[in-house]
């Protein structure tokens, strides 16, 4: 293996490298060298100082080389045609040498040598924040570039702090964190929309957390009960049955009548005989020789309505509240497509009661809820 590792000063390659150097399985129990490295004594961990890496081939075989800043052992300064000690690097694998090797950049580095790198690690410290390891399975010329990154297995690292008791990175640190006001602008943006997000959906969940009754209680407050509408002959409908209720059972029970002598009084007809209207005063008849009076309803049925009322509607007739929607229910029913047919009822005529006293007197309330009839010639 020969390991370039590259990275601008005070981006981490060193101090990287080196922990892994001393603590990776994989070197355990093989000899371990290294070139000068500022402040490191090589013989407190196991390591044996050497002064340049050009005799690397006297070295025992399966032996780990750690050489800092390789470009002052096998730069560039080195004529293009290389001597034979970086043209045998071509074989070190041979011998079971591993090479690692550290330098600021790819270009640094022998060109022949530089070939040979496999894999290229590198480490970048953007604004001297947060430290991100690149790597890549052979030299790029730019680490950094876009396709260079494409290729690349990207990793954000950490140095053990410990590393930095074995040697000196620096004697003043310099590189502090300054991150461009662009992003910090970016970055106080994305904060504001996360919190105006977050409080306007907490505003959302809260209205739609609250109990339903609260808005049943506040639809009924601002809109005012709904009276029913009845219904009269001129405007019948068929009760409507809910198909969906649990089904009647035939027993002796749910078919005996409630009221005797009407059948369909009965519990299982209930779905099907819910009323459709009801009695209204239509007309109302006096005799003021005979003291009587009676009401009949718009069906021409008699009505129990007290004497001393039936003079009162004779006289000067009484208010129908239902009107306006029995009309209302009859225009809606003209304007349909198909139209429903229904009953007729036969109006009181007062030619056609039977008067027995000479002189009897009587006053007809027209019923309001369909048209006059004509009157005889």
């Amino acid at each position: 293996m020969f390991k370039l590792v590259t990275g601008l000063p005070g981006e981490g390659k060193t101090s990287n490298e080196l922990w892994d150097f001393l603590n990776n399985p994989a070197y355990s129990g093989r000899p371990k060298y290294c070139t000068p490295i500022n402040g490191f004594d090589p013989s407190a961990h196991g390591v044996v100082a050497i002064d340049h890496i050009k005799g690397w081939q006297e070295l025992p075989e399966g032996s780990v080389i750690f050489c800092d800043e390789v470009q002052d052992f096998c730069g560039t300064d080195i004529p293009r045609e290389p001597p034979e000690w970086i043209k045998k690097l071509a074989r070190h694998r041979h011998g079971g040498y591993d090479f690692i090797v550290t330098t600021q950049s790819p270009m640094y580095l022998h060109p022949f040598a530089r070939k040979l790198a496999k894999p290229h690690v590198h480490y970048h410290r953007p604004w001297n924040m947060k430290m991100v390891r690149y790597e890549f399975e052979s030299a790029q010329g730019d680490p950094l570039s876009k396709s260079a990154k494409s290729v690349g297995q990207r990793k954000f690292v950490t140095p053990n702090p410990e590393v930095f008791k074995l040697y000196t990175s620096t004697v003043l640190d310099t590189h502090k964190a300054k991150p461009p006001k662009k992003l910090i602008g970016l970055i106080l943006i994305a904060l504001l929309m996360i919190g105006l997000g977050g409080y306007l959906g907490l505003r959302q969940v809260n209205s739609l957390s609250k109990p339903k009754e609260d808005s049943v209680l506040a639809t009924h407050a601002a809109k005012p009960a709904e009276q029913p509408q009845p219904q009269t002959s001129m405007s019948f409908s068929p009760p409507v049955v809910n198909l969906q209720a649990e089904p009647s059972t035939w027993n002796a029970e749910s078919i005996k009548p409630r009221i005797a002598g009407l059948p369909h009084t009965a519990p299982i007809y209930d779905a099907l005989t819910a009323p459709t209207d009801f009695p209204r005063v239509a007309a109302c008849m006096s005799s003021a020789e005979r003291g009587t009076c009676k009401c009949y309803s718009q069906q021409g049925t008699p009505l129990d309505v007290p004497v001393s009322a039936c003079f009162v509607f004779v006289k000067v007739g009484t208010f129908d509240p239902w009107l306006s929607g029995r009309h209302q229910e009859q225009q809606d029913h003209s304007q349909q497509s198909v139209a429903q047919a229904a009953p007729q009822t036969v109006p009181i005529d007062a030619s056609q009661v039977p008067v027995k006293n000479k002189g009897a007197q009587f006053t007809v309330v027209a019923d309001s809820s369909r048209p006059a009839p004509a009157a005889k010639q």
